[in-house]
């Protein structure tokens, strides 16, 4: 390890050289997670090996390997706890047999850092034989886990809350004391409501649960005299638990009401009246910043554009300490994975555009830093493109952000590749985005746009998107080209439309509502048939699927028709591409299927890439060479260098 004086240290100039080969863009990141014991005296790391997620654990004196845990079969390791000074305690990711991608069906397996003593503790993994015996052993449990508390005054148990598996997921889960040892429940605890969790204070006190009704409606529940209790205050139902202060017994709770954005509000023990902490103009909550090993909070991370920290709280030095970091490691992110009980080491995730992540041993004394690992050591930062946040106003009023990541060596006049976001109840962020680098190192500007409806920036944002997926939110995409090519960013006779779930829709859409826009367009795992959504796909077998359907999209047929792409194919009159797995739960091939099958109707070309055993988006770094690959050779084609004189030739 190499160590390093953060006051002096300075992050090397960048300076943009060669084109990233695709096949280094498309890998899996090496190294996804790195956790520091609670003593200080190893470290666990998730890491790829073999095409496999494993857990590697390292003594820090000496730098030393000294155990793994390593699942065969269709399992592999998703995130991880420590749970005491010697074990670890991480979810079970599993592989479906149709799929490519692991999914973490809540399975949780402990394991101490020698490699010994590993155990399935929880989950339909967790069975174990009972007959022959009069000692209680683990038994099989259908649901998902999430680790709520891990008791660090209790070396032997967690607290995790549940969620059970059901087709319709409509049932309740509970609260378990887990024996990381033995996987033995020591007791449990009813929840009140579904799809909710519970929230303790740090110390194993459960404070509160939330979970929805039937109408996807937000609820929240304090827990008094062993008993859940509705809110009474309305307003608390939309709020979230995020925080606890042992010393006065305040709780912390995000909230987003009305119009407004999030805030971080306290309460004070037994009331519902509550004092706003913290609330940014723009931008709503998008994590919390802790006192080191305490669930009190004393900043917030923020996305308005660039990510940014605000520090309310600067006792016991803290706050200083995260600066001088941010200021040592400037033009990237920063954020701590773990610490020690003691507070004097953590563990530093330094990550940004041309970062996908760099690890840091941070003593909080002595403030030195030493270098541990890097995600993706063969992508050089200086070789990578920036993402430039900036924004623009809607007709009507709106500010809505954009992400441009330009090629390398040129800001103007350059063929663009829009690129909307899925969702379309999400948003995009500054930071490493595989397409944007892919694209842009191919020589395309990538044009990012959080319109309205995406996530991130306050209620009414959201709001206004909605039942607006092929109306407002289609031109405010159109809306971001047109402000792109005015800045003289874009070349408007070279522009092409690529995006996944919700921007797979989008790039078929938008076309639809600006057919003079665009040059081709690519939907990739997208959602053509909009009514199709209430009868095919995961979202329909849940009540609460349906009435989020009902909420953002439409249960009118007539309205559906109009702004679904199956039913407008008629107009899309440029060369289309379409990408999917044939596995996809979430928007079913099937959408593809009529999208082609409307196009023969039409006796239009259509190009396609179906690929058995992927499913909502490809996972496998064969079939996602396939899928970039055949994308640049298509975008090449239509709106890449000379792409016009091979057209007017072709003509």
């Amino acid at each position: 390890m190499r160590k390093i004086l953060f006051l002096f240290f300075l992050w090397p100039t960048l300076v943009f050289s060669s084109q990233v080969p695709l096949e280094s863009l498309i890998r899996h990141a090496d190294i996804e997670e790195v956790k520091i014991s609670p003593t200080g005296s190893h470290l666990a790391i998730r890491k790829l090996h073999e095409g496999e997620r494993v857990l590697v654990f390292m003594s820090i004196t000496p730098l030393e390997f000294t155990g793994f845990l390593r699942f065969r079969g269709k399992e592999e390791v998703g995130n991880f706890y420590w749970a005491n000074n010697e074990r670890v305690v991480a979810e079970v990711m599993s592989r479906k047999a149709a799929l490519e991608a692991p999914v973490n069906y809540g399975s949780l397996y402990a394991i101490n850092y020698d490699g010994s003593k590993g155990k399935n503790i929880f989950g339909h993994l967790a069975g174990e034989r009972q007959t022959g015996t009069r000692f209680k052993k683990a038994v099989s449990t259908y649901a998902h886990a999430t680790i709520i508390d891990p008791l660090p005054e209790k070396k032997k148990e967690i607290l995790i809350s549940t969620f059970p598996w059901a087709r319709n997921q409509e049932s309740k889960g509970e609260v378990i004391r887990l024996d990381i040892y033995t996987g033995l429940k020591k007791s449990s605890i009813g929840l009140p409501q579904i799809e909710g969790r519970a929230y303790t204070d740090g110390a194993g006190n459960l404070l509160y649960a939330d979970g929805t009704d039937k109408n996807g409606n937000h609820q929240l529940f304090f827990r008094e005299k062993g008993k859940w209790h509705r809110v009474k205050n309305p307003a608390l139902d939309l709020g979230t638990p995020v925080g606890f202060d042992a010393e006065t017994g305040d709780s912390y709770l995000s909230m987003s009401q009305n119009a407004q954005t999030e805030a971080l509000i306290k309460l004070k023990p037994g009331s519902e009246n509550y004092s706003t902490v913290f609330q940014h103009e723009r931008s709503d909550i998008d994590d919390i910043i802790y006192y080191p090993n305490s669930y009190k909070p004393l900043g917030v991370y923020l996305q308005p554009d660039y990510p940014t920290e605000y520090f309310f709280d600067e006792s016991d030095g803290f706050a200083p300490l995260f600066r001088g970091l941010k200021k040592a490691f400037n033009g990237f992110h920063i954020k701590f994975t773990s610490f020690t009980t003691d507070s004097s080491f953590g563990v530093l995730k330094v990550y940004g555009d041309r970062l996908p992540g760099d690890y840091y041993l941070v003593n909080l004394k002595t403030k030195s830093v030493d270098f541990l690992a890097s995600s993706a050591e063969w992508l050089p930062p200086k070789q990578l493109n920036p993402m430039l946040a900036d924004t623009f106003t809607t007709e009507d009023g709106l500010q809505v952000g954009t992400y441009l990541t330009f090629p390398k060596g040129s800001n103007k006049s350059n063929p663009m590749v829009v690129l909307p976001h899925g969702g379309p109840h999400s948003r995009d962020y500054w930071g490493y985005d595989r397409n944007a680098q892919i694209l842009s190192q191919n020589g395309y500007l990538v044009l990012q746009v959080n319109f309205r409806g995406s996530t991130g920036y306050g209620q009414g944002f959201y709001s206004a998107g909605l039942r607006e997926w092929g109306g407002k939110i289609q031109q405010d995409i159109a809306d971001a080209v047109h402000w792109a090519i005015e800045k003289g960013y874009a070349d408007p006779e070279r522009i092409c439309i690529y995006g996944a779930s919700f921007g797979g829709y989008s790039a078929l859409m938008n076309p639809i509502r600006n057919p003079d826009l665009y040059q081709c367009a690519v939907g990739y795992v997208g959602v053509y048939d909009l009514e199709m959504m209430y009868t095919k796909g995961d979202i329909k077998r849940r009540d609460r699927g349906i009435s989020y359907l009902k909420k953002t999209l439409s249960k009118d047929k007539d309205f559906l028709k109009v702004n679904s792409p199956v039913h407008n194919a008629g107009k899309l009159n440029l060369p289309v591409f379409l990408i999917h797995g044939e596995e996809d739960e979430r928007a079913p091939i099937e959408h593809a299927e009529m999208l082609v099958k409307e196009f023969k109707k039409e006796n239009k070309p259509i190009k396609t890439l179906f690929v058995k055993k992927e499913g909502h988006g490809f996972y496998t770094e064969e079939n996602r060479m396939k899928l970039y690959t055949e994308l640049l050779e298509f975008l090449d084609q239509h709106i890449g260098i000379g792409a016009s004189e091979k057209q007017s030739n072709e003509g």
